[in-house]
């Protein structure tokens, strides 16, 4: 679902001393996610592509009824795929940051994981940090009706909930 030179990319910008809250490194606003969380009341979620791990930490915090895991390639201590199903998949502005060719696959392999709800935050503006290489670090910018489209074609279920807000970012909510 990547290559293996883009995984090396995304642990040199994980590890990036001089952004320590850069890439997944800090708490932001949610939206409509808490809402969710409340009318789902999930018993596990599995935060797909959890960074270093602080947004989990912190809806781990505030919903403590639910069990949380966290799933990032790129960090090593949240690298190890799970091996069952969640009660909801929470992702997190990742699908953005997937490579074009696999971006069918990771939205499938979200959809396996979540039982019965996926929540989708999706950045649709370039985003201030670069590759190496140059290139923006969000190597899909695409807008609302893109996204909607794509994961009506690779997810079961429906879009209960989409809104883009104010600074561009999709807020998606699927009830399988």
């Amino acid at each position: 679902m990547y290559t293996k030179q883009y995984l090396e990319e995304l642990k040199l910008l994980h590890n990036d001393r001089a952004r320590p809250q850069g890439f997944g490194g800090k708490v932001k606003d949610l939206g409509e996610f808490y809402n969710f969380m409340n009318y789902w009341l999930p018993g596990t979620c599995l935060d797909y592509g959890c960074g270093k791990g602080v947004i989990l930490a912190h809806i781990r915090e505030r919903f403590t009824n639910t069990r949380f895991h966290g799933y990032d390639p790129a960090v090593d201590m949240w690298s190890t795929k799970p091996d069952s199903a969640f009660d909801l998949v929470f992702c997190n502005d990742v699908l953005e940051h997937i490579e074009p060719n696999y971006i069918e696959k990771v939205i499938q392999d979200i959809n396996l994981y979540a039982n019965k709800y996926i929540w989708l935050r999706i950045d649709t503006k370039p985003a201030r940090k670069e590759l190496s290489d140059g290139r923006n670090a969000h190597l899909i910018i695409e807008n609302e009706a893109w996204w909607l489209e794509m994961l009506q074609r690779n997810v079961g279920g429906s879009i209960v909930y989409n809104a883009v807000n104010k600074k561009g970012k999709l807020d998606v909510a699927i009830e399988k």
